[in-house]
């Protein structure tokens, strides 16, 4: 449940604060203070941590303008958004004086319930989703601290930083949408208030308002699905089990698995692996870079055709290591399709995280990045391709037998 919205309400007329609230009030999640002053708000101010402060124009000894002032000069409360509320300064000048402060809004007694009630809510939801926001970033860094000093899961560290980067759209769309939100209501206000506004002008008003919303949502589903896939992807490698296994097995499971995906698609799948070859290593692991690569296949290789065949061939070799010390066996893994193959200039770039050929047309580019990681840290081996243009790739991954770590 989203944590209480607190809201300021700022009015020297106990019966003006006792209406406000009784309109307010019929909102759900949201919590109210009264303030009769603005020497009472500023140092309300200080105790709590306002989400919205509706503020009366026209008060003694200090009026709602000097309590903007100040509470616009002061890191902690600069970015409470004010709605300036009076029965009396209704000119454009002291309305213009009222926006200059950093006001978001400007509305006249005696106040429309829906009016105020529409102008809460708005604010409220911004809120809602500014805290999704900082919830998901907030977590992204602790995942990130723990992961970073974690050397076992030092692999998922350029994830972090990836994902990080990828956050900036959605937020810079989130961003964008709620500010110019903002500017929209300021100018229809402004128009109401001269009594101009005209029902095209609401009409248009209304429409770019749920444009800009959906945007908004749209930005924030983004970002969290990314938090949401890192997580996920950060919790299958922590809960993962080292087993022994055959691995013509594993791989006939796998691809089994894969084709329930393929929804009949005319892709052609064969495995050619002995049934000789046992490991004692991350089966769960294998598993996730071999649906990766045939996804990218899928995705990527028959992109425009209506037909393709993919092969996985399996043998096993002596891999030397350090001078003096006994060769490892390894398991060699290939994967070749015949599909239309890479360009020379992305060969080189198709394990950096996040680079993708078809932006925009499914996948985020991390699969490929996420299989290299695991091969190269977590099961000690190495992962290449080989590619030409119109004449396919092929995936080589080579993973000792015996895995040389524990997750």
């Amino acid at each position: 449940m989203a944590r209480k919205f607190l809201i300021l309400v700022v009015d020297d007329n106990i019966n003006n604060l006792f209406t406000v609230r009784s309109i307010i009030s019929n909102l759900s999640n949201v919590d109210i203070v009264d303030a009769s002053s603005g020497e009472e708000a500023l140092r309300l101010t200080t105790e709590r941590n306002f989400h919205l402060i509706l503020l009366d124009v026209q008060m003694p000894q200090m009026s709602g303008y000097e309590v903007a002032e100040i509470l616009k000069m002061t890191d902690r409360t600069r970015d409470i958004p004010i709605v300036f509320l009076t029965a009396v300064f209704k000119t454009e000048e002291f309305v213009s004086r009222g926006y200059a402060l950093g006001a978001v809004d400007y509305l006249t007694k005696p106040i429309d319930d829906n009016i105020l009630l529409n102008r809460v809510r708005h604010y409220q939801h911004l809120h809602e989703r500014e805290e999704l926001l900082e919830d998901a970033l907030i977590e992204l860094r602790s995942m990130r601290a723990n992961l970073l000093q974690t050397e076992k899961l030092s692999a998922l560290g350029p994830i972090v930083a990836g994902v990080s980067h990828e956050l900036n759209t959605p937020l810079g769309n989130l961003k964008m949408a709620t500010t110019t939100m903002r500017d929209r209501i300021q100018e229809i206000t402004k128009t109401f208030e001269e009594g101009k506004l005209t029902r095209e002008q609401m009409t248009e008003y209304i429409s770019d308002s749920n444009d800009l919303v959906d945007i908004a949502n749209r930005s924030v589903e983004r970002a969290l699905n990314l938090v949401g896939n890192f997580k996920q992807m950060s919790a299958d490698q922590v809960s993962e089990h080292r087993s022994r296994f055959d691995l013509h097995t594993l791989i006939g499971n796998s691809v089994s698995t894969f084709r329930l995906g393929l929804n009949n698609a005319p892709w052609r799948i064969y495995i050619d692996i002995p049934p000789n070859i046992q490991m004692d290593n991350y089966p769960r692991l294998i598993d996730q870079v071999t649906n990766n690569i045939l996804t990218n296949c899928v995705r990527h290789a028959f992109h425009g055709r209506d037909q393709g065949t993919i092969k996985i061939h399996a043998s096993t070799e002596e891999v030397a290591k350090e001078q003096g010390m006994p060769p490892v066996k390894h398991a060699v893994l290939m994967i070749s399709d015949d599909g239309v193959g890479i360009e020379p200039g992305n060969a080189s770039r198709v394990f950096d995280p996040f680079f993708t050929t078809h932006l925009g047309q499914g996948g985020s580019g991390i699969g490929l990045n996420i299989c290299y990681r695991i091969v190269t840290t977590l099961l000690g081996g190495s992962i290449s391709l080989a590619s030409t243009s119109d004449a396919g790739t092929t995936f080589t991954i080579s993973i000792p037998c015996e895995a040389p770590l524990t997750i």
